[in-house]
């Protein structure tokens, strides 16, 4: 699996709240369920909602990549709190991560090099690790384990999963 040459990756900003949103959705419609409901619907469900709401704020970070100028993928970090968190949350100092492809690039190295940059950019801002969760029937739960990501809590059906940096 080789990364396309003509891949770029920039950071996100505080004006990417779009591309935040694009990879939440993205993420929770792995396996497309039947019930999810359509975009702008599912976003402001709570759950969901946490991700974006306030993009930009203290502690949120991400890359973007682009293949021959398209938009192929994203990757972002958010600090949660023990009174506000997702379901990856395992501490206050440990951000949670998010990453989804584009489809059309899918199984050519895009996610890995997604984070690995988002990887550098938590380093940047002196970040410990970071933690995910995943649904354990997701294959992209090889990919978290083949870039180092260890199990911290499994409840039968997701994983919490957390990179020490």
């Amino acid at each position: 699996m080789q990364t396309p040459e003509s891949m770029s990756i920039e950071p996100l900003g505080g004006d990417d709240v779009d591309v935040v949103k694009w990879v939440v959705y993205t993420a929770v419609s792995w396996n497309d369920p039947p019930d999810l409901p359509p975009f702008d619907i599912a976003l402001e469900h709570p759950q969901l909602a946490r991700f974006h709401r306030g993009w930009g704020r203290r502690g949120d970070f991400g890359v973007k990549a682009e293949i021959d100028g398209g938009f192929a993928g994203a990757a972002f970090a958010r600090l949660f709190t023990g009174a506000d968190h997702a379901d990856g949350y395992v501490d206050d100092h440990t951000p949670e991560l998010a990453v989804a492809v584009d489809a059309r690039f899918r199984r050519r190295g895009v996610a890995r090099s997604l984070l690995g940059a988002l990887c550098g950019e938590a380093r940047h801002h002196g970040i410990e690790r970071l933690s995910l969760s995943v649904n354990n029937a997701n294959l992209a739960r090889r990919l978290y384990e083949a870039v180092g990501f260890d199990l911290f809590a499994d409840d039968g059906t997701s994983s919490i999963m957390v990179l020490a940096l």
